[in-house]
């Protein structure tokens, strides 16, 4: 005997059964929408395609922590949010998840997600399809302009610190790695997700050239990619506009594309209404990277995975409202200036606040009378362990070296060589007796650049990061914003008020560590009164 009586057992049976109605039903096929271009008109063509989730592969290429250019860096921290959502649902629907960060793919030894790809057959590619195309446009990897970045700082050590890293997510790095991972799992169709479209995307053995040539069907996600950037605000040339020429060349010689977002809303696992874009800035120097000029600079400001919404700015500090200043058209900025912005429609927030932060250059000043390196400092304490006024000094710090840097090499600031001056490691301190003919204190300061002679200075020139700063009688006269590696040297000219005592050099770290914050005061020291 049943214990439900047979009436309620009929209503449950129907309760069950409108549940079951109203749940989701099973994702048989994921159904992607490929879009592509003829070669000669440009013409879109779009294509419906089902593919089983689970023979699907997700590969983030070269998601890294830092790039020579700085507003490179930023553009790349600007899509890990986006780039999360994606990966996460992608995830859930059982694709396959590969982060490949190439270069620095070796500085996750020890990680499951690397370990695991040592285990995989040794199977030879084939060479099925001949991706032959015309080269793909290049604006030169640097967005920041007329000041633009030298390219010669390779510091990225690892993957964008933001990015999410799932437990069962694989590290690949060659394309026998990703050809061998595709045969045991039997992918047939790789998403292509990263940086930096032409260059990385299409030229690194596991990129989307290098697959199909294997016989994958390979596809770009548009709205989770960047190009090598440039720009040039005098021709209308931004970041964004490089993006969509590289993506336009893929869809017309090279492989389709996709809105991964679009494909992802459609079957429930993207909700529009989630805010994950910043407003994006070019140049894009920022507190910890600020973008240095002289002369008057045209900034941009762009939310081109938000048509429509509304870009407002402040100049004050203040956080950015749906009522802030409206952005219309690209901004100058002649003097230091700090900028937050955001884009709202409706009112409402639909993109994550950005800042800006440039800041203007002073002239040259004129050489010093005096040097430094000729006085004698009445104090001078370092990088190590104080004792009274004894320092023991860490690791290869030494004291402060007279017209060297302080690893006794030349002082070298945004590759120039400077004669005179003093070589310190922050944090430090310099003080010197003022003398009444002391009219003012000059110099150019910076972080020295020896790292950039090693390897380029792989791995490691993301580091340094210094604040000068000068005490007159232990009140503030001057301070320089963060300087970088291959920064230009700020230009110090301090006047000296009369009847002062002490003046203080002082060499910070910028509060992210002392590491590698070698600092050169170049050209240091004083112009005598005539």
């Amino acid at each position: 005997m049943n214990s439900i009586p047979f009436t309620p057992r009929i209503r449950l049976l129907a309760l069950l059964g409108l549940i079951a109605a109203l749940a989701p039903l099973p994702l048989s096929g994921l159904t992607l929408e490929l879009q592509r271009r003829d070669a000669a008109t440009g013409a879109i063509t779009l294509q419906k395609e089902e593919v089983d989730p689970k023979r699907v592969g997700v590969i983030a290429v070269d998601v890294w922590n830092y790039h020579w250019c700085k507003t490179a860096t930023m553009r790349v921290d600007a899509i890990v949010p986006r780039l999360n959502k994606a990966l996460e649902a992608a995830r859930a629907l059982g694709m396959t998840v590969m982060l490949c960060p190439s270069d620095v793919v070796n500085n996750y030894v020890g990680y499951p997600q690397r370990e695991g790809i040592f285990l995989l057959p040794k199977i030879p590619v084939p060479s099925l399809v001949d991706v032959a195309c015309p080269p793909a446009p290049d604006a030169g990897g640097c967005a920041c302009g007329r000041e633009r970045c030298a390219g010669e700082n390779f510091g990225w050590d690892g993957m964008h610190p933001g990015l999410i890293i799932g437990e069962a997510d694989l590290m690949p790095d060659t394309q026998g790695e990703v050809y061998a991972l595709c045969q045991q799992r039997g992918l047939t169709h790789l998403i292509y997700v990263g940086f930096h479209t032409q260059a990385c995307l299409l030229g690194k053995a596991m990129g989307l050239r290098g697959m199909k040539s294997a016989g994958l069907h390979c596809v770009l996600a548009r709205d989770m990619t960047d190009a090598h950037p440039g720009y040039d605000p005098s021709r209308d040339f931004t970041p964004d506009l490089n993006t969509e020429q590289v993506v336009e060349h893929f869809e017309k010689y090279i492989a389709p594309t996709i809105s991964f977002e679009q494909e992802l809303t459609k079957i429930g696992k993207w909700d529009p209404r989630w805010v994950v874009d910043p407003v994006r800035i070019a140049p894009w120097g920022t507190p910890m990277r600020p973008h240095l000029f002289e002369q008057p600079i045209t900034v941009t400001l762009a939310a081109p995975l938000q048509p429509g919404a509304e870009i407002r700015y402040t100049l004050d500090r203040s956080a950015p409202s749906a009522t802030s200043t409206l952005y219309t058209q690209p901004l100058v900025f002649a003097n230091t200036t700090h900028l937050r912005t955001a884009a709202f429609r409706d009112g409402r927030a639909v993109c994550l606040e950005s800042e800006g932060s440039f800041v203007r250059m002073g002239p040259l000043p004129p050489a010093p009378g005096i040097a430094i390196g000729d006085l004698s400092p009445v104090r001078s304490v370092g990088f190590g362990h104080s004792y009274g006024e004894k320092v023991r000094y860490s690791g290869n710090t030494k004291p402060p070296q007279k017209n060297k840097s302080n690893l006794g090499l030349d002082l070298r600031v945004n590759r120039t060589t400077y004669q005179t001056g003093m070589g310190v490691h922050a944090p430090c301190a310099l003080i010197y007796e003022l003398k009444p003919e002391y009219e003012r204190f000059v110099a150019l300061a910076g972080a020295d650049e020896y790292l950039v002679s090693i390897s380029h200075g792989s791995n490691l020139t993301k580091y340094p990061s210094i604040v000068f700063k000068i005490f007159i009688d232990g009140k503030q006269a001057a301070a320089s914003p963060v300087m970088r590696v291959l920064s230009s040297a700020w230009r110090f000219d301090v006047p000296i008020p009369a009847g002062s005592r002490f003046i203080s050099l002082v060499a910070m770290d910028a509060g992210d560590g002392s590491r590698e914050d070698f600092a050169d005061w170049a050209n240091a020291g004083f112009v005598v009164r005539k």
